[in-house]
C-alpha cells in the first residue's frame, strides 16, 4: 500500500498487483477461518464443496440434484451432503433454492422479464411453482414483489424531484464540553438515530449511500440525527472518546430537543449506545430498531483471527487516511459496502477523509473495539427489531443473532446481502423498509402490528362443558399454545380494546398461538348456567383446551384465572410445559383469615347491594379505584361499561374464592412458574404469591413497583413486568431448544 501511494506505478502495474494481493489475501482469509464458521468462502477450504459452489452459482437454472453435484465433484453423495452442511451451513439443494430465488429477484428487479420468464430463467417449468417457491423465500409472489419495489422506486423518485424535507443544524455541549452538531428533519413522531462512525450532517445530505435513509425515516417521521463526537460536524477536538462519552452524548442530545417519548434507530455501533440509553430511561424509548449492530466490540469478544485482521487495519489508517490518493480508504469502502456502485464507493472513499483525522480514526476504532454490553440486554425492556445481513464482513452475523437471543422479546430478521450499510437498490433495502415501516406505525395509526394482524385472524368458537354450558372461546396467532383461563372481566369480542389486558395478550402473542375464553355468564358464553361452582370453572377450561386440540401447552393466569391454573396444572402436570401468574393466589380471603381484608371484602359486598341497583357508575368507579388506583378518566369509563354487563356476578365470585385453599396443590406443580405481583395491589396482597413461590418447586417471583393489581400500559411497573416475562419466556425457550 506505501509502495502504490508513493511510487504512483503504472496502471498495468496496479492491476497485476492487485490480482496478486486479492488472490493471496482469500487464501490467507480461508485459511484463517474460525473453527465453526460457515458461509461459501468457508466452502472454498474443500475441493468437493468449491465444485459444487461454483455449478450452483453458474448453473442454476439446470435440474440440479445432490447426485449429480456429488458425480461432478467426484465424491459421493453422502460425503458431498454432510461437507456442505457443515461447511456452508444448509444443505446443497437448500442453499441452491435460495440462489435461485435470489437471482430471481435480482431479475424482476430489473424489470425486462415478466414473471414467467424469469420462472423459466431460473429452473423452473411452470410460473405457479416458482410463484410458490418465491412466496417462501420472501413472504409475497413475485407480481406482488415487483409492484411493491416499482412502487417504492416511484415514491423514492417522487421525493428526489420535490427534495428533502429542509434541515436545521443546531448544536448541543456534552458534559466535558464537546459540541455536538444535532440535525431536526421533517414532521411527525419523533425517531432519533444514535450516531455511527462515519456521519457528516452535511456530507449525508446529498450522499447516495444515506439519501434514501434520509427518504425514508422523514416520511411521516421527525428525523433527529447527530454526529459523534471527533466525527463530521461536531467537535475533532475531545478530551474523551470513550463508549460512557458516547452514551452521555445521545443523552445529551435528547435532553437538548426536549423529547419526551421517541423511537431509537442504531445502526452499527451505535446499537450498544442505543441499548445501555434504553436500559438508562425505559421510559423514553418506545421502540429500538437496529441494524447490523453488536453487544461486544472485536477486541471484547477476543477472536484472535479478527483481532489480527483489525490491528492490520489500525495500522493501514494510521499510514493513509488522510491521503489525497483513496487507495487506502478503499480497504475500509469494500468492507462496509462491497455491493457499492462506482459512484457509491467514490463518495465513501471521500467521506472518510472528510468526517474524520486519521488520529481521530485510530481513537475511534479503539473504542469501539472494547464496547460491551452483554450484561445489559436482559435489562432491555423496549420493543426491539434486528436486522442483519447474512453475509455482512465488517459485523459478524452472529453478533445480530446474540443480539436478538439476549434481548427479551426481540424480533430477528436476516437479510440476504454482503453490505454492512443497506444500499438503494439491493433487495433487502425493501425487506428492512416493508418490516421496519410497520414495526414504527405510530399509535395513530392503528394498533401494534402484532395485535393488528393477530385480530384479522382471530376464530372464535363455542364448546360445550361438562353440564352442558356453552362456553366461547377464541384462538389468536400461530405458534407454540398459550392458554388463559377465564377472568371476570375478559370478553373475547372486545379484550383487544381493553386497557386492562391487551398489552398483557400483545406479549402473550409473540410467536405463540393464544386462546382464551369468556367466563360461564359472561360475554359471549352461557348467559345463565346452572352450575357456578370452581369445579365447574375448571371444567370449563379442560373443555376449551380439549376443543382446541391441545395436547402439551402454557398457562397464563391473571388474578383468579391463577386459580384455575394451578388445580389444571396439578391434576394435568404432563400438560404444562410452563406457567406464568399474575396477580394470583391459593388461598381464599375466608381462609387467609385477615380481620382487615374480611371486613373490607364485606363492606365491598354491602355497597354493591346498596349501590348497584340505583347508583352503578359510581360503584363501579369506587371498585376501580382499588383494582387500578392509577387507572385514567378512559380507563375508567371502560371498566364502569364492563361492570355493567357482569356486575350480577360479585356476590358469587366472592363465594366461591372466599374459602377455597389449593395449596396442598402446589407441590404437585412441575411446570417453570413465573409468579409476579405488584408491591401494592389492594385486592390480593403480595404475600399470596409468595406462598406460592415458596411451594411450586420450579417458580422464580418478581414483584412489580406498582399499586395497580394487573399493571397497566402506562404504569411505571409494566416495563419491568414486561421484562420479567419476555426474560422468563425467552429463557425457557432455550432450555427447551437445548434439551431437544
Amino acid at each position: 500500500m506505501r509502495f502504490l501511494a508513493e511510487q504512483k506505478p503504472s496502471s498495468e502495474v496496479v492491476a497485476k498487483l492487485a490480482e496478486l494481493f486479492l488472490t493471496q489475501a482469500v487464501r490467507e482469509y480461508v485459511d484463517h477461518l474460525p473453527f465453526g464458521a460457515s458461509g461459501w468462502l468457508r466452502g472454498l477450504t474443500d475441493p468437493a464443496v468449491t465444485k459444487a459452489l461454483s455449478i450452483i452459482h453458474s448453473r442454476y437454472a439446470e435440474d440440479l440434484d445432490v447426485e449429480s453435484l456429488a458425480r461432478e465433484a467426484g465424491v459421493s453423495r453422502t460425503v458431498l451432503g454432510e461437507k456442505f452442511a457443515e461447511l456452508i451451513g444448509e444443505p446443497p439443494m437448500r442453499y441452491c433454492a435460495r440462489w435461485r430465488m435470489r437471482m430471481a429477484a435480482n431479475m424482476l428487479r430489473d424489470g425486462k422479464q415478466n414473471a414467467s420468464n424469469v420462472a423459466y430463467s431460473v429452473g423452473f417449468n411452470s410460473e405457479a411453482a416458482f410463484t410458490r417457491a418465491f412466496k417462501r423465500e420472501y413472504g409475497v409472489p413475485p407480481a406482488t414483489w415487483r409492484r411493491q419495489f416499482e412502487e417504492d422506486a416511484k415514491s423514492r423518485g417522487e421525493a428526489q424531484r420535490i427534495g428533502l424535507p429542509k434541515q436545521l443544524v443546531r448544536h448541543a455541549m456534552a458534559k466535558d464540553g464537546t459540541r455536538l452538531a444535532y440535525s431536526v428533519m421533517g414532521e411527525g413522531p419523533p425517531l432519533v438515530k444514535a450516531a455511527n462512525w462515519l456521519n457528516h450532517l452535511e456530507h449525508d445530505w446529498k450522499s447516495p449511500v444515506w439519501k434514501h435513509w434520509l427518504h425514508e425515516f422523514t416520511r411521516g417521521h421527525t428525523l433527529i440525527r447527530y454526529d459523534e463526537r471527533a466525527n463530521g460536524l461536531s467537535d475533532w477536538d475531545t478530551p474523551e472518546i470513550s463508549f460512557d462519552a458516547f452514551v452521555d452524548d445521545l443523552e445529551c442530545v435528547v435532553e437538548t430537543t426536549g423529547l419526551e417519548s421517541f423511537d431509537l434507530l442504531a445502526i452499527s455501533q451505535g446499537a450498544a449506545v442505543a441499548i445501555a440509553y434504553a436500559v438508562r430511561h425505559p421510559e423514553k424509548v418506545r421502540r429500538l430498531l437496529i441494524l447490523g449492530g453488536y453487544s461486544a466490540g472485536w477486541a471484547a469478544r477476543g477472536d484472535p483471527g479478527e483481532i489480527a485482521r483489525r490491528e492490520a487495519l489500525l495500522k493501514l489508517t494510521e499510514v493513509g487516511w488522510g491521503s489525497d490518493h483513496p487507495t487506502y480508504r478503499q480497504v475500509f469502502t469494500s468492507l462496509y459496502i462491497p455491493e457499492g456502485t462506482p459512484e457509491q464507493i467514490k463518495w465513501w472513499n471521500e467521506m472518510q477523509r472528510v468526517s474524520c483525522s486519521p488520529e481521530n480514526a485510530v481513537k475511534l476504532q479503539r473504542a469501539l473495539s472494547l464496547i460491551d454490553v452483554r450484561d445489559l440486554l436482559p435489562k432491555v425492556t423496549v420493543p426491539t427489531l434486528i436486522f442483519h445481513s447474512r453475509d455482512d464482513q465488517v459485523v459478524p452475523f452472529t453478533a445480530g443473532e446474540y443480539l436478538a437471543q439476549h434481548i427479551p422479546g426481540a424480533t430477528f430478521i436476516p437479510i440476504d446481502g454482503e453490505n454492512h450499510l443497506l444500499l438503494e437498490k439491493e433487495p433487502g433495502w425493501h425487506e428492512f423498509v416493508k418490516h421496519a415501516r410497520q414495526f414504527l406505525k405510530s399509535e395513530g395509526e392503528g394498533s401494534d402490528a402484532v395485535i393488528a394482524e393477530a385480530k384479522t385472524a382471530e376464530q372464535n368458537e363455542v364448546c360445550t362443558s361438562s353440564d352442558g354450558a356453552k362456553i366461547a372461546w377464541s384462538s389468536v396467532g400461530d405458534g407454540f399454545p398459550m392458554a388463559m383461563p377465564a377472568v371476570w372481566f375478559h370478553q373475547v369480542e372486545k379484550d383487544f380494546a381493553a386497557p386492562t389486558w391487551s398489552h398483557w395478550m400483545e406479549e402473550a402473542l409473540r410467536g405463540r398461538r393464544l386462546i382464551r375464553s369468556d367466563m360461564r355468564g359472561v360475554g359471549l358464553s352461557d348467559p345463565d348456567p346452572q352450575r357456578w361452582d370452581f369445579e365447574s370453572l375448571l371444567e370449563d377450561f379442560i373443555a376449551v383446551v380439549d376443543d382446541a386440540e391441545l395436547e402439551t401447552f402454557d398457562i397464563f393466569g391473571m388474578s383468579h384465572g391463577v386459580l384455575v391454573a394451578i388445580a389444571f396444572a396439578a391434576r394435568f402436570p404432563e400438560r404444562v410445559r410452563r406457567m406464568v401468574l399474575v396477580g394470583g393466589y391459593a388461598e381464599g380471603f375466608g381462609v387467609r383469615a385477615d380481620p382487615e381484608e374480611i371486613q373490607r371484602r364485606e363492606t365491598l359486598l354491602n355497597l354493591g347491594r346498596g349501590y348497584a341497583p340505583s347508583d352503578r357508575v359510581s360503584f363501579a368507579r369506587m371498585l376501580g379505584a382499588l383494582y387500578w388506583p392509577d387507572a385514567s378518566n378512559e380507563m375508567m369509563d371502560w371498566f364502569v361499561d364492563r361492570l355493567g354487563t357482569i356486575s350480577v356476578l360479585s356476590e358469587q365470585l366472592q363465594d366461591v374464592f372466599r374459602t377455597i385453599d389449593l395449596r396442598p396443590l402446589l407441590a404437585k406443580i412441575e411446570a417453570p412458574t413465573l409468579i409476579m405481583h405488584s408491591r401494592g395491589d389492594r385486592i390480593i396482597p403480595p404475600s399470596c404469591s409468595e406462598t406460592l413461590a415458596a411451594q411450586i418447586r420450579k417458580s422464580e417471583l418478581v414483584m412489580i413497583d406498582s399499586e395497580n393489581h394487573i399493571p397497566l400500559e402506562h404504569d411505571k411497573g409494566w416495563p419491568a413486568a414486561r421484562a420479567a416475562l419476555r426474560t422468563f419466556l425467552k429463557a425457557q425457550e432455550r432450555a427447551l431448544a437445548d434439551a431437544r
